[in-house]
């Protein structure tokens, strides 16, 4: 049995980017990009008004109040016609090319429309270049904008389309096929009878690993029988990772380890110390990665997010593999087990301007309902005596 950090390590140390694939900009939305970007344009790409106002000689105002004739309204989206002169002022429009001898912008908060002969009073003085962005001041033609490894959020898209990039080089999600073995579980749609039960953990696997973007499979539900699981897992191999709940323990139905042994799978590690999930198995065979996971429903949740979720980052090209985790004082006292470390449902709120985390009441790893008020998991480590109320402790975020 090995501690989770080694499993962990062993979990990053063999998984790699899968290869890139070239996609439409805007799908690439949550991907990881596989090169680096340039931009094809200045942006601004001529000096640009910042305000809407006048485009005045900033010279011409230092004896404000003073009174300029306009001689040209400018909207955004049109080239300015006239050179502003001594004395003389361009109305114009936000997003506007400010027009040749102009070198400030005053908005239109400061100034009085006369109404006669075309002429604006300016009621201040204004500095050379104020409410002027110039050319290139964001970025230059050529520039490297965005690279290689970076997140692709929402401002990253904007970026692509700004720089003309309307194809783009992305490390790809995986795919994934989810497997539930059993012979207790029966459909989401059925009713069991009273010796089963019904297959959430196909289900809250796959949106887990559809909230990372995965391109994911539910491939049904198996009987404990070898030739079932193997029939099963022969098709999932198809796929870039398979995954498996229940058949991973020591009674007699659990096969799940026989099977991928018999199918020459190379297995990596067969039991973790972790609470709940000790009977975790990770292989690859071929080139498809095999996470089997316990069967009880908290205990595959939790697996997943330790072991498959830094996978799955990892094969789509991120340097950051993990959720994101912080300190937190106890609420209450907590029942320390030891020997194994524990991941509980937990709930982390803001209290007094600070973070406060307490563990929430729950029957054991069957118990997913209790994580359905959880927004984080408290990790309780395997060195610790005992856990008081006000001592920091570590937490994983899970929203």
């Amino acid at each position: 049995m090995i501690s989770v950090d080694t499993a962990v390590k062993i979990v990053t140390d063999v998984t790699s980017p899968l290869p890139p694939k070239t996609v439409p900009f805007e799908s690439a939305l949550g991907l990881c990009l596989a090169q680096d970007v340039q931009s094809d344009i200045d942006m601004p790409p001529f000096n640009r008004s910042a305000m809407d106002g006048y485009a005045v000689i900033a010279e011409d105002t230092t004896t404000a109040p003073v009174e300029l004739i306009v001689i040209e309204n400018i909207a955004a989206g049109h080239m300015p016609q006239k050179k502003v002169s001594r004395g003389q002022a361009s109305k114009i429009m936000t997003g506007a090319a400010v027009p040749e001898g102009a070198d400030a912008v005053i908005k239109f908060e400061e100034t009085e429309d006369l109404l006669v002969n075309n002429r604006v009073r300016v009621l201040r003085a204004v500095r050379k270049g104020i409410n002027i962005s110039k050319r290139g001041e964001d970025m230059q033609c050529g520039q490297t904008v965005l690279y290689k490894g970076m997140p692709l959020r929402p401002q990253e898209i904007g970026i692509l389309a700004m720089a003309g990039k309307s194809r783009v080089d992305v490390f790809p999600a995986p795919t994934i096929g989810i497997i539930s073995t059993g012979d207790e579980l029966v459909d989401a749609e059925s009713k069991p009878s009273v010796a089963q039960i019904r297959n959430s953990n196909g289900y809250s696997l796959a949106a887990q690993a559809r909230r990372l973007k995965a391109d994911v499979e539910i491939l049904g539900i198996v009987k404990d029988t070898k030739d079932e699981i193997s029939s099963a897992m022969r098709k999932g191999l198809r796929k870039d990772i398979l995954i498996l709940s229940g058949g991973v323990s020591m009674g007699e139905y659990d096969l799940v380890g026989d099977v991928m042994k018999d199918l020459e799978t190379h297995i990596y590690f067969e039991k973790v110390a972790l609470r709940p999930g000790k009977p975790v198995i990770f292989g690859k065979k071929d080139k498809t990665f095999i996470f089997a996971l316990p069967g009880n429903p908290v205990a595959s949740f939790v697996t997943f997010e330790l072991f498959i979720y830094p996978a799955i980052r990892k094969m789509m090209g991120f340097t950051t593999l993990h959720r994101a985790a912080l300190k937190a004082p106890l609420e209450t006292d907590v029942l320390v087990k030891r020997r194994r470390r524990e991941y509980r449902p937990a709930f982390l709120r803001m209290k007094d301007n600070a973070w406060q985390v307490s563990l929430l009441e729950w029957h054991g790893s069957a118990d997913l309902l209790a994580a359905t008020r959880a927004n984080c998991l408290l990790i309780i480590r395997e060195d610790a005596e005992k856990l008081s109320a006000g001592q920091l402790v570590d937490v994983i975020l899970l929203d």
